[in-house]
């Protein structure tokens, strides 16, 4: 059984950790609305501070007691690095998020009082000897006003752009996910191709999928918004694999892949050893079979069940914690040391990961066995069950995108209309990053226009 007492630290910034704790129930999926406003307010702080607009920093973070989504290391009049705003779930103290932007949308105006000191001149031996010049700071104060209808349109501003991008990285997910499954399922693979080739070094110069959809120009925080998204995805695949596990009865328990009615057996190439070393081996296996199950199929499916279970759940009480809190270093770059597949990274205990490093964990059993369950965890093999979860995965990001576009889009549509000065009317339709590839294109057809092919080879001096 998992043990709870490691989990109540986290339990209180992540409720829902309690039922897929114990059942490992999904999370609900309004949950994915209240990350995503999370995520634009950390989004919105980083953009203020980088204009080195404290007031609106701290104003924003002060509203409803979100100071803990700011960075914890950045210095006043500059922003923090991504990774310092902690991308841990359910940090939306006003909840569910509609209620966030519906009291947003219903402060009233107010103003601050913000005080500056301006930088002064470096004065000369000579003026620091003349106690008539007045040498003192000079000090302004000014009021700040807040027109909560204006945060509320840059909020949901980010907020569209973050559903834009969400909704790209979840359907690659989903195609990837699909074809590396396939790929691992395939028993004879074949040998990388020239374009499998051309396309690695593409990626490891920059150009991914990615970086084509954004320009080359994503969000500060979106490489840690799609880590975060492959977390929660996980989480929710855990539950729905932990729930089709118990769905198994001892008669069906051997229509998986993942659990098999006879251990693997490895060949005795022992003709060459003495017989004193043959009898000691063999001593030994019979030793290490000995808890082996024996019966029937349906006996041997019951505790193969069984043995999965409670795999499961010393698995996920390992790896759920980590997957919640989360990885907050940045990506690797292309020039950094990375450990390989399969290679151990010292890490504290209580440190945070990623997606990857949970399909890693199962990944690295091969086709070994559980056997640290006894009675019967030499018939599940973890390996083929990261595949399983790696394929429900890919169907939870369906699920993830279709309630981003389809649950959190439409609120943040209506909050527009209702408390801020949009007119759908003026609305194209298009998403930020569209928008923006749209307007480059026009550019290109105006510069065309303007400087022709001939044009630009006779100014060349080359016509």
């Amino acid at each position: 059984m998992l043990h709870l007492t490691s989990l109540l630290p986290l339990i209180s910034v992540f409720p829902f950790l309690l039922t897929q704790s114990l059942a490992y129930n999904a999370p609900p999926s309004s949950s994915l609305g209240e990350f995503l406003i999370q995520r634009a307010v950390q989004q919105q702080l980083y953009y203020s501070a980088q204009m080195r607009n404290e007031p609106m920093v701290d104003w924003l973070k002060r509203f409803k007691g979100h100071e803990h989504l700011d960075s914890k290391t950045r210095r006043e009049g500059n922003c923090g690095f991504p990774g310092t705003y902690s991308a841990t779930f359910d940090q939306l103290r006003t909840t569910p998020f509609t209620s966030y932007l519906t009291a947003l949308g219903t402060e009233p105006d107010s103003s601050i009082k913000v005080k500056v000191i301006k930088p002064q001149r470096r004065f000369s031996a000579r003026e620091l000897a003349n106690p008539y010049i007045n040498k003192d700071p000079i000090v302004e104060l000014y009021d700040q006003p807040i027109i909560t209808k204006n945060i509320l349109t840059q909020l949901c501003n980010t907020a569209d752009a973050l559903v834009e991008t969400w909704a790209f990285h979840l359907g690659e997910v989903h195609k990837t996910d699909l074809e590396r499954v396939k790929n691992d399922r395939t028993k004879n693979k074949g040998l990388p191709t020239s374009e499998m080739i051309e396309f690695a070094e593409m990626v490891k110069g920059g150009e991914t999928a990615y970086s084509w959809f954004t320009g080359d120009e994503p969000m500060p925080l979106y490489d840690f918004d799609c880590r975060a998204l492959d977390r929660f995805n996980t989480l929710l695949a855990l539950s729905l694999f932990y729930s089709e596990v118990t769905a198994l009865t001892p008669e069906t328990a051997f229509d998986v892949e993942y659990l098999k009615g006879e251990p693997n057996k490895e060949e005795d190439a022992w003709g060459y050893l003495d017989e004193e070393i043959v009898r000691r081996r063999k001593k030994r296996r019979e030793s290490f079979e000995e808890t082996f199950v024996t019966g029937d199929d349906v006996t041997k499916g019951g505790k193969a069940r069984d043995a999965a279970l409670v795999f499961l759940q010393e698995f996920c009480d390992t790896w759920v914690p980590k997957l919640v809190k989360g990885d907050n270093r940045s990506k690797i770059g292309k020039e950094s040391f990375r450990a390989k597949p399969g290679m151990k990274e010292v890490l504290p205990k209580d440190a945070g990961c990623d997606a990857s490093a949970v399909f890693e964990a199962l990944w690295e059993f091969q086709d070994e066995a559980a056997y640290n369950v006894l009675g019967g965890g030499e018939l599940v093999f973890p390996r083929l069950m990261g595949e399983r979860i790696r394929e429900i995965r890919a169907n939870v990001a369906v699920t993830s995108r279709s309630t981003v576009l389809e649950v959190v889009a439409p609120e943040l549509r209506q909050a527009r209309l209702k408390f801020t000065d949009y007119v759908e009317e003026d609305d194209d339709g298009l998403g930020t990053y569209a928008r923006f590839k749209r307007q480059a294109e026009l550019d290109g057809d105006e510069e065309k226009e303007v400087y022709s092919h001939k044009d630009i080879i006779a100014e060349m001096g080359m016509g």
